[in-house]
This record gives structure tokens, sequence and C-alpha cells, in this order.
């Protein structure tokens, strides 16, 4: 690495240099411009009267170079003419003498590589490229003007309009090369290239540093891609990475500096960001002498608020500038394409705020606000399931318990009422529901009926830090009524609140990072007091009577000390798997440790009822013989009927005589309620939210109380969209799930109903850490210490109507014979897994899977329907000569579950029916059963997809359609064919169900579809 002062940069900024490799040297001087030969084009080791006496290169016969525009480490650009028709063009040269290292090469070739890949008007384009003996060359179109460096040094800064219209300029450029995972890597204003209509007379450069002042029309483009990569590009392109930092250190990403984790579109945000702050108050966003001081800065130093340089900078502008020099990447925009937008909204005059969530009541008055930072050593996901625990945190900072209630109003719209003692009086309010951002952000509003608050609102957002840890930033915000309100406000806020509030959120961060361990568990929220003698002494005494029974010491060792020194919120409610995880032991063994506690006396057995949609629970039950077939969530107004195999969760809470659990309600509704949600919004009518999320691979669920349907997301690695526009319209009937790219996407919904909607985003796959009531009784211990709650022949574990979807493998020894047995077993292993995350997406559950048939059970027969028109989709679309074909049934009925030999198991006539809908012939790619067809609802959604089905029969009890396929030579699913087979009836035996068809041919044409 040569570190060097450009001379021109002497008068206006300390001399830090270019960091680049010293190989291959993309410095600011190579330009792709016209402007006159002077210092600020010139080589440090070279006058302008040396550059222009030295020998012009030879390129042959097209091109014939005119002179000499500047001098790169390893190059030269050239303005030259091209004789074919008289045009100037600029082109980069690699000398002779450089062929010998073929890194220099790679280099050079990967460069025009990149210039082919971005062909755009805001980029200085390739035109060509060559060889001439042993000189390589690149041709680009030149650019007549100046660059936006050289702007600087005579305008400091430049109108506001004029900037945001110049970055506008780049970052289009950049979307396209973004768009195709290319990183510029080196956004910078020497990089940045400015062309102007010019007058009579009027000097190239002169017309540029004119429009400027002026505010007239300029054109920006984006060259030097030499430090440019292909974000997912293999070790072989790896040519720029030397272990050294790439990049200029005014305008270099933390994550360039630092060269931890892998360079994405957010690191040209950054310089991009350095950039436009240089514009706007006319110096980059951090000054030192000392490169490595600099660097420090980008990496460690918050940037600052360019008003506070700049007072007449808008405060929309300031906000985007502020976006795109955070620390971390995924805080920034995603990409170019992602800053366009906001760039753009400004352009053209819309006001750039992004919408206030949760959206505040009117006010009326002051209102108090109270702004706290913490730098936490932990990282945003091992703090948030803490962070986020609002039933803990209130306890912890001495909020008092909270009692809620449900109110209708006039309308018969559902509210959550809360209430407490605060002083002398007590306080009531509704309470609106949470909104939160998975790792990231949560808030929660709450609107007072009485006392001296109007509202009032907490906001708690998790920001990853460059150099590892996270920023944690709590905003409390109270409407006050009158003088004593806001006193009050600042007396419990600030003098109450300030002090807990450090010393819970300082506690957790200390427990994440390990630095509080000396026992065996260590309460993040609190420190809890030693036991007293007493206890230890009873706990003691049941160590001498479970030691028989547990043969796992380590673990029973471990579980006593967490009921001597848990917490009592945490004894009220004790999950095994969850707490199996916590301490490191086997999630089996300690099931079976809690359950000969509570057979000891030590726990008590309670069962959890789960609402099936929010995941809550909804009422708690003593004994199984309790709980009804029905419930109802209040929380999402929701009834549902109580499966054993998904409702019912089996807890456990420490025994009275034990230690008093503690049982109030501190909060309700928050993230830690709903693990499973990754993001929860209420959106305005007519308003667009952008969720930036970052999915793994797997499916998830939109959804809402509010919306009488929901969308399925799908999630791959290897293909999908990183942005998604989402429309929640009335009239929108279910449809297909929409396919992501794993990784961060922005997905931006529209709320297009006259009412406000609570939407949610959750993920498909079940509760790892639930132990569910069907689950219990099947275990070993639980049948031997509670025959009572055991399940027999007699005892169902659940009754319930289900829709089943039973799918077939029709080609399975066609498979065999073509692929023999190892492919075929890889190829329907394959598939078989892709067909159960398009069943998951359309909240399906797989319940059996014998060889080459699947059966799932799904909420609803519109579920279900739309599940086996995408898998015939699907197997369609990536049919091939040699891939699976299927057959589905659908039939809905009365399924039950029980525990057969230690397995969880279905049956029941609805099962063998739905199985045997398969035995049809395999031409009938879809098949639904009469009571099915002859449902309105159905029938409406099978009315909806004619353009893809085509009815074949509807005799007997079974209707079978065939699957329509635009495409041609694939007889096997078009309208027109042969014959096909007719379902005339299902005969119901005694003990089995058989399917009894035969051949009957189809008329064609107009007649078939009558």
């Amino acid at each position: 690495m040569l570190p060097f002062a450009k001379n021109d940069e002497t008068n206006v900024l300390p001399a830090v240099p270019d960091i680049v490799d010293a190989t291959y040297a993309t410095s600011c001087d190579e330009l792709v411009k016209i402007q006159p030969t002077d210092a600020r084009n010139a080589n440090h080791n070279e006058s302008p009267a040396a550059r222009n006496i030295a020998p012009l290169p030879n390129l042959g016969d097209r091109y014939r170079p005119l002179k000499k525009l500047g001098q790169g480490g390893m190059g030269a650009v050239y303005l030259a003419e091209d004789t074919l028709d008289c045009r100037k063009v600029a082109i980069k040269v690699l000398p002779a003498e450089f062929n010998l290292d073929q890194q220099a090469v790679q280099r050079f070739q990967k460069e025009m590589r990149m210039l082919s890949e971005v062909q755009h008007p805001n980029v200085a384009n390739l035109l060509d490229s060559g060889v001439f003996g042993d000189t390589r060359f690149i041709v680009m179109e030149v650019v007549e003007g100046t660059d936006l460096k050289a702007v600087l040094q005579r305008h400091m800064p430049i109108p506001e309009r004029v900037a945001l219209e110049i970055i506008a300029d780049v970052a289009n450029a950049l979307a396209v090369a973004h768009s195709i995972g290319i990183v510029h890597r080196d956004i910078k204003p020497a990089n940045i290239l400015l062309s102007a209509i010019s007058a009579d007379g009027e000097s190239r450069d002169d017309a540029v540093m004119n429009a400027v002042l002026d505010s007239q029309p300029l054109t920006a483009k984006l060259t030097d891609f030499g430090l440019a990569r292909h974000i997912d590009q293999g070790a072989s392109m790896e040519l720029t990475r030397t272990g050294m930092m790439l990049g200029t250190p005014y305008y270099i990403s933390p994550e360039q500096c630092t060269d931890k984790g892998g360079i994405t579109p957010a690191a040209d945000i950054y310089s991009l960001g350095a950039t436009l702050f240089e514009l706007l108050t006319g110096r980059p966003p951090f000054l030192a002498d000392d490169p490595i001081r600099l660097i420090t800065m980008h990496c460690f130093d918050p940037a600052p608020d360019p008003r506070k340089i700049a007072p007449e900078i808008g405060d929309g502008v300031a906000a985007i500038v502020l976006k795109t020099l955070q620390k971390s990447p995924e805080a920034r925009y995603a990409d170019a394409a992602h800053f366009l937008q906001d760039l753009d909204s400004l352009l053209q005059g819309e006001v750039h705020s992004a919408e206030v969530h949760p959206h505040l009541p009117v006010t009326t008055g002051k209102v108090f606000e109270a702004n706290w930072e913490w730098q936490l050593d932990g990282d945003p996901k091992d703090l948030w399931p803490h962070i986020s625990n609002t039933e803990r945190v209130n306890a912890a900072v001495g909020l008092p318990p909270v009692e809620y209630m449900t109110r209708r109003d006039e309308a018969g719209n559902k509210h959550r009422i809360g209430s407490f003692k605060l002083g002398w009086t007590r306080l009531s309010w509704e309470e609106h529901p949470f909104e939160w951002i998975e790792g990231r952000r949560f808030s929660i509003l709450r609107e007072f009926e009485n006392g001296p608050f109007q509202w009032f609102v907490s906001t708690v957002e998790l920001t990853p830090r460059a150099g590892g840890g996270s920023l944690l930033r709590h905003n409390v915000r109270i409407a006050a009524r009158g003088l004593m309100g806001r006193l009050i406000a600042h007396i419990e806020v600030n003098i109450k609140g300030q002090k807990p509030l450090d010393r819970v959120y300082r506690r957790i961060d200390n427990v994440v990072c390990g630095r509080l361990s000396g026992s065996t568990i260590t309460d993040p929220f609190v420190s809890v007091a030693p036991p007293a003698a007493s206890v230890r002494k009873k706990l003691e005494s049941y160590r001498e009577r479970l030691s028989g029974d547990i043969t796992d010491q380590s673990s029973l060792d471990k579980f006593l000390d967490v009921l001597a020194e848990g917490s009592p919120q945490d004894l009220a409610r004790i999950r095994p798997r969850a707490m199996a995880r916590q301490l490191g032991v086997a999630p089996d063994q300690l099931t079976n440790i809690c359950l000969a506690a509570c057979h000891a006396g030590l726990l008590e057995l309670h069962w959890d009822i789960l609402c099936p949609t929010c995941r809550v629970a909804a009422a708690v039950k003593d004994t199984l013989c309790e709980i009804d077939r029905h419930a109802n969530c209040e929380a999402c107004e929701h009834n549902f009927d109580v499966d054993f195999s998904s409702s019912v969760e089996m807890i456990f809470r420490i025994h009275p005589e034990i230690r008093q659990a503690d049982l109030k309600t501190y909060c309700i509704g928050g993230p830690e309620h709903a693990p499973h949600v990754i993001a929860q919004i209420q959106i305005e009518v007519g308003e667009k939210f952008e969720l930036d999320l970052n999915l793994d691979r797997g499916s998830y669920i939109l959804r809402g109380t509010q919306l009488p349907y929901t969308i399925g997301i799908v999630a791959e690695t290897t293909s999908g969209t990183n942005r998604l526009l989402i429309p929640l319209s009335p009239g929108q009937s279910k449809r297909r799930p929409a396919c992501v790219h794993a990784g961060r996407q922005l997905i931006t919904l529209v709320n297009e109903y006259q009412h406000p909607l609570l939407v949610r985003l959750e993920r498909t796959t079940s509760r790892a850490d639930v132990v569910t009531a069907t689950e219990a009784l099947k275990l070993p211990v639980f049948q031997q210490l509670f025959p009572s709650e055991t399940i027999t022949r007699e005892r169902i574990s659940s009754v319930a109507t289900s829709t089943l979807l039973a799918l077939r493998i029709t080609n399975v020894l066609d498979l065999f014979a073509d692929l023999g047995d190892s492919a075929t077993v890889d190829e329907m292993a394959r598939e078989i897994q892709a067909f159960q995350v398009t069943i998951e997406s359309y909240e399906g559950k797989l319940i059996k899977e014998q060889d080459d048939r699947l059966l799932a059970s799904f909420p609803t027969a519109r579920q279900a329907i739309q599940a086996g028109l995408t898998l015939n989709q699907h197997n369609m679309e990536s049919h091939s000569k040699a891939g699976t074909r299927i057959q589905v049934a659908i039939h809905r009925g009365v399924t039950m579950s029980t525990s057969l030999n230690g397995k969880l198991d279905y049956f029941g006539r609805s099962i063998a029916v739905a199985s045997a809908m398969l035995n049809t012939s395999e031409r009938h790619l879809l098949i639904v059963s009469q009571d099915l067809a002859s449902d309105e609802d159905c029938n409406t959604q099978l009315t909806e997809a004619q353009k893809s089905l085509r009815p074949v029969s509807t005799n007997g009890v079974g209707r079978i359609f065939e699957i329509c396929d635009s495409s041609p030579g694939d007889d096997r699913v078009r309208t027109a064919g042969p014959a096909t087979a007719e379902l005339h009836s299902i005969d119901t035996l005694q003990n089995d169900t058989t399917l009894q068809f035969d051949a009957t041919p189809l008329k064609s044409g107009s007649e078939a579809q009558a």
C-alpha cells in the first residue's frame, strides 16, 4: 500500500490517502472526462508538461489517442478519437509491462466485465475493449465536463436541491448495479462526473460550475468500477481482497474498514451518504489528519447531524443522510433503489417523515418526552428476548401489577382496558396492541380515561453497533393534562423510572454476556434473594425422595436449584422444554423430572388452552376433564375447537408450600407472549408501511384478525425477490404464496380497507418448546404417575372436523426404472420436502407420511383447495421427463387422534376416505369429495379457478378435475384429450372403504365443456 497525498486536496482537506491495493490502484486521478491538463489531473510523480511530452500509446488503426487525461497506479486514461465515426472516447490502458502480472490482467478484465453488465445513462458506459500488441485497453464514453470533486473545490457547499439531484442520478446508476449483485465500493466525489449544456464560448467546466450555482439541469455519471465486485462471487473472483481495506477513508463504510462479514449494497449507501453530507455541508462527516483515526471514527463515532453544520438543511434531508450513515448495514437503506424512494419523495416536494407508530391520538397541550441510550455489549438477537419481555421488565422496575378487562363499545368492538393504582388514584386506560419488529423495536400506546395523562407511548429500539454490541434507545412520550400532569410525568419517568431501567438493562446485558455467573440460574431481570434455610431443607428432602426415580442426578440438581433461586414470576409458569434449553439439559429428561416432582408434591400440574391464531393462553385448566371442546380467545376475538395435539400445553407451577409464585399480571400482549410473531403492526387507512426484515429460509403467514384471508410468504435461498408489495384489499381472495429471497427483504403493506388493520407476520413452524397434551399423554412416566389422565381407545384425545388433503406420487415405478433406486429416493425426498413447505404456507399440518403418500390437515377447506391447486401448478411448472407426477384428493370430515404404542396417530372414516380417493386413475390430478363440492364457499373458489380446472365428473360422492396447462405438447394435462376414468360411487363397508369406478369416454370440445 502506497499512501500519498493528492496535490489538489491540500487546500481543502487534511492529507489522508486513498487506501488501495498497490498492485492496481484505481485512484481519483483515473477520471473519464475532458478538461484542461492541470495539476488536478497530474500524477504526483509527473508534472503536466512531462505528461504531455510522454509518447501516446499505439492502439491500432481504429482508436487514435489525442492526449492523456489521468494516471493511476497501474494504468492511464487517454482522450482518443474513434476513426470510424470521428467521435471522442475515453480509453483506459493497461501498459504492456504489466502483462506479466497475472493478477493485474485479471483485475483489468474484471473491470471490463463489470462495466459491460452495468449499462445505464448515469454510468460512463463501456463502448469497446481490445488488445493491440501487448497493450490492453477499455473504451468508454467520454463525459464532457468535470468531476464533482472539482466542483466542491470551487463551490462548497452546493444548493440542497442540486445536491439531491446529483445523488439521485448516482443512485439510479447504482440501482442497476445492485439489482445484478454488483457493489461499486468506491463511491466518492472524484468518481462522479458532471456535464451540462454550455452557452456560446463557455467551456464545459464553466458550464458545470454555472449550472451548480444557478440550479440548472446537470447530468451525473458514475465511473471507475475498478474496485467493484459481485456480492456472491466465488473465491476465484476475490481479486481485490489482499487483507487491506479498499476505498477512500473519507467515504469508506465501517464494514469495509473492519472487513468483517460480506460487503453488501449498504456499503455503497454509506459512501453515497458521506458524499451527500459533503455536498450539503462543505466537508465530509468525519475529519482527521491520521487515516487510522479517521477509520476509527467511521467505525465507532456517531455521524454528526448535518443541521449542526448547515442549519438551513431541511429536516427530511437530514433524516435520510443520517440513515445512510448508520454504523450497522441493516440500519441503512437496503440498496440504491430503496434509497431512491425517499430521494424521489424529497425532490417531488413530499415531506419526508417515516410514519410514526403507533399512531398517536389527538393531543391538547404539550407532550413530555424522555430519551435514553445505553451502549450494551450483547448482540441484539441475544438481548431481544429479555428486553422485549415487558411482563418481567415492568415488574423489575417496580411498576404495580395491572388488572385487565374486555369492554365492548356501542358498535360491538372490543377494547382491552387496563388499570392500576398510582399514588392516590386508580388509573384506567385502553391498551392498544403492541407493535414490533422482532429484534429491532417495539412500542405500546396507552390511552387514559382518567388521571393526569391523556396518553402514554413507550418505544424501545435495538441497533447493532459496528464494532459489536448494541445501542439501546428508550423513548417515552406522555401527553399530560395541565401543569400538574407534566410534573407527575417528570417525577414518574425521570426520577422514578430512569435509574431502575438502567439497573435492569445493564443486568440483562451482564447476564447475556456471561458476566453474572456462579449459580445454576441467574435471573436476567432482578437479583433474587438467597433461599431461606427452610426452603433448602425441604428441597433436600425431595432430592432424596426423587433420586430413586431419576437417573440423571445432574439434571435433577439443576432443576432443584431453579426452584430455590428462580424468580417468583418464572416459577408461576414452568415450561419443561424452555427450562431445559436454559439449563442445557435434555428436554425429555427434564419433562420427566417435572412430572415426578409434580407427583411428589413439589409442583402443580396445569393445562394452558392456546389460541391457534395468536398462540396466547386463552384459559388455564387444572385437569384435562375440565377442558371443553370449544374455547374463545378474547385477545384476537377468535372461537376455536380445542385440539389436544396443538391447543393444550402442559405447564407446571411451584407448590405454594415450597415457595410463593407471583401470579400477578404486569403487562399483556408484548412480544414475549408471541415469540412466533416476527412483526405486528397497525396500519391506518390508505397507509403504506414498509417492513424491513431478514427472513431465513422457510414459510411464513401474513394474517390479521380483521382479514378474511391469509397470505403465505415463502423465503428461498435460490429464488425470489427482495422486494414485495402486498395490497390488503377487501376484494382480494386467497392467493398462492409469494416467494422472497432469504436474507434481507423489504415488504410493503398497503391498507386498502376503510378501517385500520392489525397485521402480523408469523412463522408457520410449530413452537418447539411446547409439550402438548397429546405428547404428554403418551409419555410412559405420565401414564404411570397420572393413570386417571391416560388415554385409551375409548378416550380419544381429540375429535375435530378437519379438511384433509391426500397426495400421492403416481409415477414411482417409472422413476425407479428411469433413475435407479438411490436417485429416486433422493428425488422423492426433495419433492416431499417441497410439498411440505407449500402445505405449511397454507397453515396445513402434515399428519401422515408413508412411502409415496402424504396426508395433511387444514383449518379450512379454502386453504386445502388452494394448497391443492398450488401443489399441482408447482409440479407442472417444474415437471421434467424424469420428474415426479402427483395426484391430490381433498375431503372434509371428522378426525380423531390418539396415542398408539407411544406414537401419535390419526384415524377414522374420513382418513380412510381421503386415502381411498387416490385410487382413481392417475389422469385425474385433483379430486374433491362431494361433501366439499356441494359446499357453497368451496364451489365459489372452484369457480374462481375455472381457468385452470376442468370438471371431469360430479357423480357419486366425488368430483374429479383435470389441471389445464397452456403449454403445448403435454396431453396429460390438457383440456381436450383421450378418455378418462370417471368416479361413480364410494361404497362404505364395515371395516373398509373402497372406490369403484369404470372407464367412460368423455366427449371432446364444446360438448365436454357443457
